[in-house]
Order: C-alpha cells, then sequence, then structure tokens
C-alpha cells in the first residue's frame, strides 16, 4: 500500500510537471513601442480630413485623431468617422470590442500659415 502511494504521488508529480507554465519575469521590460497608423478609408467626405491612430499592441490601447479646418469641422461628422475607422480597425486586429478609457477632447489650433485647425481624439482600450 506505500509503495502504491509513492508511486501515486510520483506520478502525480510527474504530470503535474508536464503541465506547468513558466512565470513571465517580472523585471523584463514590456514592449510599448507605438505605431501609428494612416487608415485607407477615413469615412467622411470632408477634403481637409486626416486621421491618424497611434496603436498600442503590449497594452492594446488605440488613441485616435481626427483632424481637419476649423471651417468644415462638424463634430458629429467626426465622431462618426472615428467610430468607423474603429471598426475598421478591431476587424483587421480580431478585437471584439472596446472600452472609452477618457472623455472625447476637441483641441483648437494655428498653424504656421495662420490657418486654423481642429483635432477631435479618442482614446480606447481593445478587447480580445
Amino acid at each position: 500500500m506505500k509503495k502504491f502511494a509513492l508511486l501515486f504521488a510520483v506520478a502525480l508529480l510527474a504530470v503535474s510537471g508536464l503541465f506547468a507554465q513558466d512565470i513571465p519575469d517580472e523585471n523584463a521590460p514590456v514592449d510599448a513601442s507605438v505605431r501609428t497608423i494612416t487608415p485607407k478609408d477615413i469615412h467622411t467626405n470632408v477634403k481637409t480630413a486626416n486621421v491618424k491612430i497611434e496603436y498600442t499592441p503590449a497594452l492594446d490601447e488605440v488613441r485616435i485623431y481626427y483632424t481637419c479646418m476649423e471651417v468644415s469641422f462638424d463634430q458629429g461628422d467626426a465622431m462618426n468617422s472615428i467610430l468607423a475607422c474603429l471598426k475598421d480597425f478591431q476587424a483587421e486586429n480580431q478585437y471584439y470590442g472596446y472600452t472609452h478609457m477618457a472623455k472625447d477632447r476637441t483641441r483648437y489650433f494655428t498653424d504656421n500659415k495662420k490657418l486654423k485647425w481642429v483635432t477631435y481624439m479618442t482614446y480606447v482600450k481593445f478587447n480580445r
């Protein structure tokens, strides 16, 4: 009986060793590099508009910027364009949803040619 219990314990130890997972090194640096993506289809008819996506793959976070001239800025159009670009990005990168991390921001500025521009920014975290 003692031999059976010893044999069972050794077998259990061997099987648990096969399924053990490696513990990640806590001191290993996390790759927090940011990739800048310019979508091909920005889902808007505004001629001066452009969309830029800053994607951090290690954190599954995205900051998306919609920039256009102040004269042609419409917040509803900017929101629709950003939501459509986020939907495209979600499908391309196999995410199933996202959560807004902060309130959307609007920034007005003037460039060196004295033209007035607006940037509308959204910050989201994607879920796998």
